[in-house]
């Protein structure tokens, strides 16, 4: 079938052989470091040096996994000529068709064959909260000022102290000391705890939530100081459709940097994560068919298999062998009265039944 051609007077079925499209699922790992509020004072209260010192983001690769999807191969359409299909058999002659437009062949029972739709989603799912606890806290102080009046009177001095109350609010080191010792303090009690200290006979479970309760706290409060790491999952879905004058090749889908994450291929930073395959060369002992003109017969698709995997840098995800239709040799099956079934994902024969 061409498009420079009519077929609207043809007692014929137009079907397609199929050709398998790649689908790429890749989830990333992205990293958030959040610095804490008082990261610029954690070594001098606390003698932490290995903190997070600013705010940045990473991202890794987590895992690409690869699965196929079949549709019709556009340039691989024909019509079936059903003229002489009708009279010269007993027999009731069924053409069965995919919902996608796949032949699947000449039964004399019809076959149901659907095809599953497969629905992509790109999803993030975060884990964790920028935000500190514990570090919205009283931020005003008292701060008491002693002012010394001298009245002279004649010969006699007179002092009187005056005390004024004023509240400020507290600098950043300040509040570093006071969160500093909520910590310590927080510390020293589940210390004691665990230790038997209080000498209170509490029951293991009082003991494991109180313990738990103490080490959350005292976490919220370290990572004032310390900051904390956020981890957001992230899913995205590529596809790839090889074609069928490369047998071999390595095909870039896109670039992967580990502080940028996924970009375009036209981006200047990151590097190329790519589609490898190689041709098992099945196909290269065929010929493909003349279908130039119209052939005695139905066209079908001795099918290729190929080592498909993902390649970025030095490694390697998801090898793995897979039927790639597209890249096999069009032949032509001599049907007359026999009746057959091609295989819908591949296009190559499943069963044929000869009749005498």
């Amino acid at each position: 079938v061409n498009s420079s051609k009519s077929y609207s007077e043809a007692e014929g079925v137009v079907y397609a052989l199929p050709k398998v499209v790649l689908k790429l699922d890749v989830w990333i790992e992205k990293t958030e470091y959040v610095k804490g509020p008082y990261a610029f004072y954690a070594d001098r209260l606390l003698g932490l040096s290995n903190v997070i010192s600013k705010n940045s983001v990473t991202y890794n690769i987590a895992d690409i996994s690869i699965s196929e999807s079949y549709i019709s191969d556009l340039d691989q359409l024909y019509i079936l000529n059903v003229n002489n299909l009708s009279s010269k058999s007993a027999n009731s002659t069924f053409l069965t068709m995919s919902e996608t437009g796949f032949f699947s062949g000449i039964t004399d029972l019809s076959i149901n064959s659907g095809d599953e739709s497969k629905t992509s989603v790109v999803e993030v799912v975060k884990r964790g909260d920028k935000s500190f606890k514990y570090y919205a806290d009283a931020n005003l102080v008292d701060k008491v000022d002693t002012i010394i009046r001298r009245v002279d009177i004649d010969t006699a001095t007179i002092e009187k102290a005056i005390i004024k109350r004023t509240s400020i609010e507290k600098d950043m080191s300040q509040r570093a000391q006071d969160a500093a010792t909520y910590y310590m303090e927080i510390r020293q009690n589940r210390i004691e705890l665990i230790s038997g200290f209080q000498e209170v006979a509490y029951t293991e479970g009082a003991i494991s939530l109180m313990n738990n309760e103490l080490k959350q706290l005292e976490n919220d409060y370290l990572r004032l100081f310390i900051g904390k790491a956020l981890i957001s999952d992230e899913h995205y879905v590529f596809y790839y459709t090889p074609t069928n004058d490369q047998p071999n090749i390595i095909a870039p889908i896109f670039k992967f940097s580990a502080d940028q994450g996924i970009n375009y291929l036209t981006s200047s930073g990151g590097e190329k994560v790519s589609v490898a395959i190689k041709s098992n060369g099945l196909s290269e002992r065929l010929l493909d068919a003349d279908v130039s003109s119209p052939v005695n017969g139905v066209v079908y698709r001795f099918p290729e298999s190929a080592e498909v995997w993902i390649k970025y840098s030095t490694k390697e995800f998801d090898k793995q062998l897979m039927q790639i239709p597209q890249l096999g040799k069009l032949q032509v099956l001599n049907a007359h009265q026999n009746t057959f079934e091609l295989y819908p994902t591949s296009g190559g024969v499943k069963m044929m039944k000869l009749k005498k």
